[in-house]
């Protein structure tokens, strides 16, 4: 069988290390097709990085596509309405509610998808969600697959959905919560829909270097270290979530090719 296709809309600042990172997450043997928002850059200049290895979304590709994912992006605490971006991402995200692919959401890609698909509210959280946690595994799935119970995970962001709106929509599953009572993953159990409100893409250092970058930032008030991230001895950055990252992906890339087989 050919390679799987999956399209990712990438939204995240640092585009090009998100780009490897998901390379790195779902490994060689997928075809990926990395996309950038079309409306949020017009008339502006791109990196030459990014402008060769991504292009401008384009809706008419994704009946070309075996799978689909939104990243996240660098504006939970904006209201979505308020994003110069909001309608492409709207038309997007109804699109691939129609062709029912194999969809996964992350982080804002999950929180942005929720409201539009379950209207479900976002909600600001008082600090910033940072750093590697444990997540305790709620319900049985398929995507949880030769993962333990207690799996460790990164979490970096400012807001989360709202709960009780979630536990009342029937069509909506909580699979796992992180240690402080957070989201980690949501699923759809009528629709191919995965919702990831943790950065299982992100490599060994993406933690250290988000926070440098904020600590560089003139926008972000005294940014704090990752939690439960370096090591005690020399500092340095653990990857602690690396088998959770590569059985994750290989559990979510199976449903995209059983899906695809089933469509053949």
């Amino acid at each position: 069988m050919e390679q799987i296709k999956v399209g990712v809309l990438n939204l995240m600042q640092n585009k090009f290390e998100t780009m490897i990172n998901f390379q790195s997450a779902l490994g060689k043997d997928v075809d990926l097709k990395f996309y950038y928002s079309a409306t949020r850059y017009i008339n502006r200049k791109l990196d030459l990085n990014i402008t060769k290895n991504m292009k401008p979304l384009n809706l008419e590709d994704i009946s070309t596509l075996d799978g689909f994912i939104i990243t996240g992006a660098p504006v939970e605490k904006l209201d979505f309405s308020k994003l110069s971006y909001s309608d492409e991402i709207n038309q997007l995200i109804d699109l691939l509610n129609r062709m029912n692919i194999p969809q996964l959401y992350v982080c804002w890609g999950a929180m942005a998808a929720l409201n539009r698909l379950y209207d479900i509210d976002k909600m600001i959280l008082p600090h910033k969600t940072f750093g590697v946690f444990q997540n305790q595994i709620i319900t049985s799935t398929t995507l949880l697959d030769n993962i333990s119970n207690n799996f460790p995970a990164p979490h970096a962001r400012y807001a989360e959905m709202n709960h009780e709106q979630i536990n009342n929509e029937s069509t909506l599953q909580i699979d796992a919560i992180s240690e402080n009572g957070l989201f980690t993953l949501v699923e759809s159990t009528i629709k191919h829909q995965t919702f990831l409100f943790s950065h299982l893409e992100y490599q060994k250092d993406s933690l250290d270097k988000e926070y440098h970058r904020e600590l560089a930032s003139e926008k972000i008030k005294h940014p704090l270290p990752a939690n439960n991230y370096y090591s005690p001895l020399d500092h340095k950055p653990i990857f602690s979530w690396k088998q959770t990252q590569q059985n994750f992906y290989n559990n979510w890339l199976k449903t995209v090719t059983e899906h695809k087989l089933t469509t053949c």
